[in-house]
């Protein structure tokens, strides 16, 4: 039986990755736009008051959540679009996993523009952006990296650079959503390498969702160790604290 090869099952794939549908990819319903007005409207989106380290969602306002104030992470702050509840977890469910890239992009426009709302001017000086890395392994199943479509529609609409290049993973473990939380630490430790970072480097890193930030804390901390300045982190989803009592 005659198989088809892999290279022209990705042509095949072109043109549904590149041109929209005209469908909301919620509801389905004709739109312009990857979400309609509706869906924009009906979600709900980053809380009122958030920790500035880490993006948390807080119950009055405060500089920072309790965790940061007495272990402050290695990034300086962090600034999330949405929550990562029904119906936005679908949005990282169809850009992981449903080979959507104009989707991708699309929500890190909406990202850059949370970023320039909750920053200060004085925040906003130039970044390099760099997306969360994945592993040449975990690269190749997938087919692309969702993170880094985020990191290129966020630093089109700023006007900032984006390189894929120079944070890298070299080692794969089980996925972080798969471990119970005190274990994702142990799980990204030293995965991460630096390569051609300019020292002084201002650092925006961007990835789909933070959990526990583990795996942006130990990017973080290799970027610093490389020569970076600073830090920060953008995300498309934060996933909320449970219930305060």
């Amino acid at each position: 039986m005659l198989r088809t090869p892999p290279w022209l099952r990705d042509v095949a794939r072109l043109p549904r990755a590149l041109l929209p549908d005209g469908r909301c990819r919620l509801c389905a319903l004709a739109s312009r736009a990857p979400l309609c007005s509706a869906c924009q409207c009906a979600m709900r989106r980053a809380p009122a008051w958030s920790c500035e380290r880490c993006a948390v969602e807080l119950p009055a306002p405060a500089v920072c959540c309790g965790a940061c104030a007495l272990r402050p992470p290695a990034f300086a702050r962090t600034v999330a679009w949405g929550d990562y509840a029904a119906p936005l977890d679908r949005l990282v469910a169809r850009i992981k996993h449903g080979e959507d890239p104009v989707l991708a992009r699309w929500l890190g426009r909406l990202l850059a523009r949370s970023l320039r709302a909750r920053w200060p001017s004085r925040q906003l000086a130039a970044a390099h952006v760099l997306p969360m890395p994945m592993t040449p392994a975990a690269l190749r199943r997938r087919g692309y990296n969702q993170a880094w479509e985020l990191a290129l529609g966020l630093a089109r609409e700023l006007g900032w650079s984006a390189d894929c290049r120079q944070l890298l993973r070299r080692r794969e473990g089980p996925a972080q959503s798969s471990l119970p939380l005190a274990r994702r630490g142990a799980n990204v430790r030293g995965a991460f390498e630096v390569r051609a970072l300019p020292r002084g480097t201002r650092v925006l890193l961007v990835d789909d969702v933070m959990t526990s930030g583990a795996s942006a804390e130990h990017a973080a901390r290799a970027l610093l160790r490389a020569g970076a300045a600073e830090v920060a982190v953008a995300v498309l989803l934060r996933t909320p604290p449970p219930p305060w009592v």
